[in-house]
């Protein structure tokens, strides 16, 4: 698998992006962020598959039943026009990330392409979608909201529920942030943990 860096400065423009939609929406630096919320706050449209009245219901019916696991979410555009078509009958913590993936395809101004190539094979930027997923997930569990979750839970799985991700992400973005080392010289320095937000 071909590992890409960021650009330089693009985990800080991230966490920006976290820290910025969170005071915009009343929301603690900490607290959790809402996918839908903040994708109606930015007025981008989201559309669950089962209830999308463009789609058959032959379509519905796969991505119900046998390819549940092949369709996760996926952004139209029509000019400044984006909206989100989601698969719902995935668990909401998969929902959540989905949805955040295609906000920030969105957020980065990704230009939109066809899902398929000519010879049938799907249309796959490998840096564009490393993108979107870090971006993404830093929205969903910025830096501090990392710390906050070991400093003020009981273990991970109770943190993710939290924040509505899955533990495979928290522990994700506990790692890329380097939240458990922030942690361990804040306790070096006798600094007791934050508050909890409930």
């Amino acid at each position: 698998m071909v590992k890409f860096r960021h650009r330089h400065g693009f985990v800080k423009e991230a966490e920006d992006y976290a820290a910025e939609f969170r005071l915009e929406l009343g929301i603690s630096a900490v607290g959790p962020i809402c996918p839908f919320g903040l994708c109606e706050h930015l007025d981008v449209v989201v559309r669950p598959l089962s209830s999308d009245p463009g789609i058959s219901e032959e379509v519905k019916h796969h991505f119900r039943n046998e390819g549940r696991n092949r369709f996760s979410a996926t952004t139209l555009f029509n000019g400044p026009y984006a909206e989100i078509v989601y698969n719902d009958w995935h668990p909401q913590v998969r929902v959540h990330s989905s949805v955040m993936h295609e906000l920030a395809h969105v957020l980065l101004m990704h230009p939109p392409r066809p899902p398929l190539l000519e010879t049938g094979c799907r249309h796959f930027d490998a840096r564009m979608e490393k993108e979107a997923n870090d971006l993404g997930w830093i929205i969903l569990v910025p830096k501090p909201a990392a710390l906050h979750a070991l400093e003020n839970f009981a273990d991970i799985p109770k943190a993710a529920e939290f924040y509505g991700v899955s533990t495979q992400l928290l522990e994700y973005r506990v790692r890329k942030s380097d939240a458990r080392r922030w942690k361990a010289n804040r306790e070096a320095k006798g600094l007791g943990p934050s508050p909890r937000i409930i």
